[in-house]
């Protein structure tokens, strides 16, 4: 992966081809977008943008898939570039996550309200689909129809966790080439504003209680809380000198029991904001 950021970075050509062919993959387009970004800012990044652009605009106009998945990705990659600018400006994690969940927002309630068709069709595929499970499935189990409603925030969530991922790759990607060890010590250092903290979590806390169509949209909501509860893990990891396994066994965990784990990570990234669990760890010599 250093070998590939490092050819990102000798050049303009070198970056345009890198987020021309990177769409094949994942994260590798966005990704590369947001290193420019972060490294060049604004003129750079815009250029490299385009050319990131380039196979979404051509398969909206000419690909037989229809228009959702082109735009769904041209959405993603403005966000990894407006939060990568963010980043650039101002190197608050905090910031970016709240920027990042609003302009997910944003992104897929104006495409709900300028795109519907494809909106409503995949609500209607979903629908089908669930329908034919709940034919199948044993009586007395209930399987929930989806609304538009879920639609939306599957696709906000969608373009949120796509961006998020593309600028962690990103940043780290810019500290190997240029600063060693600065992304870990910045990552562990994530900790939100009580202002953020407490719209995180009373939305999430909404969507939660509300329940159906809402319980994707507070899973969106938690991510400002969630990370950084993911950061305080790695920082406890990292000071007390516990292994990788312990990181593994970690995420393993946050798979297998992924509600009650993000709960517990959310409450502890919540009280964290004016506790500090960090600043009373002592590091294991």
């Amino acid at each position: 992966m250093r070998a590939l950021a490092d050819f990102i970075m000798r050049g303009r050509t070198q970056a345009a081809v890198v987020a021309l062919i990177g769409s094949w993959f994942p994260l590798i387009s966005p990704a590369t977008v947001a290193l420019v970004t972060l490294r060049r800012g604004t003129t750079d990044g815009s250029m490299i943008l385009l050319w990131a652009l380039l196979p979404a605009v051509l398969a909206f106009f000419v690909s037989d898939m229809g228009p959702l998945m082109p735009v769904v990705t041209i959405l993603g990659l403005v966000a990894t570039y407006a939060v990568a600018l963010l980043l650039r400006s101002s190197a608050s994690w905090p910031q970016l996550l709240v920027g990042l969940v609003a302009l997910s927002t944003l992104g897929a309630l104006l495409l709900a309200s300028f795109v519907p068709d494809p909106v409503q069709a995949l609500t209607t595929s979903l629908g089908e689909m669930l329908e034919q499970m709940q034919a199948q499935a044993p009586e007395g189990a209930a399987i929930e129809v989806p609304t538009e409603v879920f639609v939306v925030g599957l696709i906000a969530y969608v373009i949120a966790i796509n961006s998020l991922f593309s600028l962690l790759l990103a940043r780290w990607w810019q500290a190997l080439l240029y600063n060693p060890g600065g992304f870990q010590t910045e990552f562990h250092q994530l900790r939100l504003k009580p202002a953020a903290a407490i719209t995180s979590l009373v939305t999430t806390a909404y969507c939660m209680s509300v329940g159906g169509d809402y319980q994707l949209w507070g899973s969106l909501f938690m991510l400002p809380l969630l990370l950084a509860g993911v950061a305080i893990v790695h920082r406890v990891v990292a000071a007390r000198r516990l292994g990788v396994q312990w990181l593994v066994l970690f995420y393993m965990a946050l798979v297998l029991f992924n509600p009650i784990v993000m709960m517990v990570l959310t409450v502890i990234a919540f009280l964290d904001t004016w506790l500090n669990f960090r600043g009373r760890l002592r590091e294991k010599p």
